[in-house]
């Protein structure tokens, strides 16, 4: 089995050349690439939505490349760049197209974004897909610009006359903007305008994507249609509903095909680029589910080594495994016309590494079959949100995301399990943060917490006070203490050692979220962990708890700009082994920081991938069960070939130690 490589590439109708074709076509071959999506009207050469006689300009450029392509083994896609349309840059819709623009939430009109109810941008979007596919390609791209948030320089959308029509349809008496969107965000419980809102992004887009796909397959029915997702938890601010918009958009004898975003423009820190690929990559994913293919976008924007070295893009490329994708989009070049710059050395790093992707896409890794700590995801949750204060939309974003980036980073074998109300989970151990238990009832609520170890964070526990339901916690009295207010400034686990540390400190000064003080009710079953100090060493509270042998306390919430920073530390990590080990067992690796492991369910596979500069000399994994065997087979990329080793696994204490390396930025696949 291939791991597709998608190249895209901006052909400039205007300034190509023969020379820069077989440039191309010379890449192609030598980087092992199967298939080029050509954009179309992207960056820096869009200059607004095009008429059908501007967009045959584009395919009468792109259908001869497309012809010496086929040639020699090689398909061709198109990525047109505009749905929507990514921002107003200076144009006007061409009257000749004529439909109406976006208004966002301040009444702020778009001067070429387009109004995605508005039936004329509709029937345009269909037909001009429908042109697309008379040159059958394989792949047919909608962009992320298909979404109802970031069009810069506007804001959510849409509140034009159109849609306030459609809305206070569904309202008992008729609203402005300004006072549908008020109780849109209003503070408390939900409003029936925040549903009517949702609803009607959630089927807007729909069922634009079922007459896109309806005008493609009657054209060209061999023809997959393929959709660029962006931020997910953005994404449930428009009430995206993945599986329908997905099987709207494939059509019967299709594929759900997607690009996940991969969070990494420009080279960062790859510990950084460690956190955001859980908190987006793997929860798309997740959402999308294993039966659907995935191709992530591997972008370099401003493009070449001087924006991201040989090794982080070859890291980039290979660590997709850790989502089962079946290939990957490369963005490697600039969207000006430049071409291929061979000078870049890209060709011979695709080709280097093509032996292993393929071999991993071989064993791809089945997203909806880990095991470990299921992190839980609702794509509903902006429905059922609380806002504090109603002003900002932003308030609406869930906060679900923390322990996927927290755990994944401490090597904790986890899973993202999106939540449905046919959900039924028993003996699991789950992570919940954020307001997603607003999403259940008290009586789901109740079973989740009997009948599973759970990990809770500060929102998630102000949900079970809102609800009455702290008494499923033993909670007495709870007190919000907001980060640098001069309270706390430390927390401190008394008692306990961690990496040879006693009574190790964390700080709770700044760079994490509020405090949520906790008193238990008298001779609970509560143990105490840590404690939050101020300043002057004095004793505040308690932080960190285990309730009645199954349920872990961590007692903060989000810092609208820092999130969770603070818990990075290893003094956390080594007081969350223990204290997650003491609960029920659970696999993680020790003494490896930023080292992310994934297990697959029946144990017979794992795969750990090096998100740090350091290496590390052996791998040493504490077991939460047995393994299928005392000997593993490791695949990985051993200088430019595809190495298999079988070794040894010795078992001490229930630390399982592979006397094999790891390397920095190092993916590989364990069999046993």
């Amino acid at each position: 089995m291939s791991f597709i490589y998608t190249l895209r590439y901006m052909l400039d109708p205007r300034a190509n050349t023969p020379a820069k074709d077989q440039k191309l076509i010379d890449f192609v071959k030598k980087g092992q690439i199967d298939d080029v999506a050509f954009f179309i009207n992207g960056e820096e050469m869009n200059h607004s939505h095009l008429t059908r006689s501007e967009t045959e300009r584009w395919l009468d450029a792109i259908k001869p490349l497309q012809k010496e392509l086929a040639e020699i083994g090689v398909t061709t896609s198109l990525n047109p760049w505009t749905t929507i349309m990514h921002s107003d840059r200076g144009y006007h819709v061409n009257p000749e197209i004529g439909f109406n623009t976006f208004v966002d939430l301040d009444g702020n009109k778009a001067k070429d974004m387009a109004c995605p109810a508005d039936p004329k941008w509709r029937q345009y979007l269909a037909e001009t897909y429908a042109q697309y596919a008379s040159i059958h390609p394989r792949r047919l791209w909608l962009e992320d610009d298909f979404r109802h948030y970031n069009h810069s320089p506007l804001k959510l959308m849409c509140f034009c006359d159109y849609h306030m029509q459609l809305y206070n349809q569904k309202l008992p008496h008729e609203e402005t903007r300004s006072e549908f969107v008020a109780k849109l965000l209003q503070p408390g419980e939900p409003t029936l305008e925040r549903k009517v809102y949702l609803d009607q992004a959630r089927i807007e887009m729909i069922e634009t994507e079922h007459l896109v796909e309806q005008a493609v397959h009657q054209v060209s029915p061999e023809t997959d249609l393929a959709q660029m997702t962006s931020y997910p938890d953005w994404h449930a601010l428009e009430g995206r509903d993945w599986n329908k918009l997905f099987s709207a958009q494939a059509g019967a004898g299709h594929p759900k095909i997607a690009r996940p975003h991969l969070p990494a423009y420009n080279e960062v820190a790859p510990l950084q680029y460690g956190r955001a690929f859980e908190e987006y990559t793997r929860i798309t994913a997740a959402f999308l589910g294993e039966n659907a293919e995935l191709y992530p976008e591997l972008e370099s924007y401003m493009y070449s080594p001087l924006v991201k070295s040989l090794s982080f893009t070859k890291f980039q490329i290979i660590s997709t495994a850790l989502i089962g994708s079946q290939g990957i989009l490369l963005n490697l070049f600039d969207m000006m016309g430049n071409g291929i710059n061979n000078s870049w050395q890209y060709a011979e790093m695709l080709a280097e590494i093509k032996p292993f992707v393929n071999q991993l896409v071989e064993n791809r890794l089945p997203i909806d079959h880990l095991s470990g700590i299921k992190i839980l995801v609702d794509q509903d949750s902006s429905y059922h949100i609380q806002t504090t204060t109603g002003k900002d939309i932003q308030e609406l974003l869930p906060h679900e995301k923390n322990w996927a980036s927290l755990l994944g980073s401490f090597s904790f074998a986890t899973t993202i399990f999106p939540l449905t109300t046919n959900s039924r989970l028993t003996g699991e151990t789950l992570a919940i943060s954020g307001q997603l238990l607003r999403n259940l009832s008290n009586t789901q609520i109740s079973d989740l917490i009997a009948n599973n170890h759970v990990l809770f964070d500060g929102e998630s526990i102000q949900v079970l006070l809102d609800r009455g339901l702290g008494s499923l916690l033993h909670i007495k009295k709870a007190e919000w203490h907001p980060h640098r207010s001069n309270y706390q400034v430390f927390e401190q686990a008394d008692g306990h050692t961690v990496e040879g540390v006693d009574n190790p400190r964390i700080t709770m000064l700044q760079q994490t979220g509020s405090y949520l003080k906790l008193e238990y009710q008298p001779n609970s079953n509560v143990s105490i962990w840590s404690y939050a100090y101020n300043s002057l060493d004095e004793k505040l509270g308690n932080v960190m708890a285990i309730v009645d042998d199954h349920i872990l306390i961590l007692p903060i919430d989000q810092d609208p700009a820092h999130g969770w920073e603070a818990q990075f530390t290893t003094y956390k990590q080594g007081l969350l082994q223990q204290m997650i080990n003491s609960i029920c067992p659970a696999d993680y690796l020790v003494e490896m920081p930023n080292v992310k492991l994934l297990v697959q369910e029946d144990r017979t596979a794992a795969w750990l991938s090096n998100f740090t500069l350091d290496g590390y000399q052996q791998i040493n994994w504490h077991l939460a069960a047995p393994l299928p065997s005392d000997t593993v087979t490791i695949i990985r990329k051993h200088g430019n070939k595809l190495e298999r080793k079988q070794v040894q696994i010795h078992i001490e204490h229930d630390i399982a130690t592979i006397d094999e390396p790891l390397s920095s930025l190092e993916t590989i696949q364990l069999c046993f």
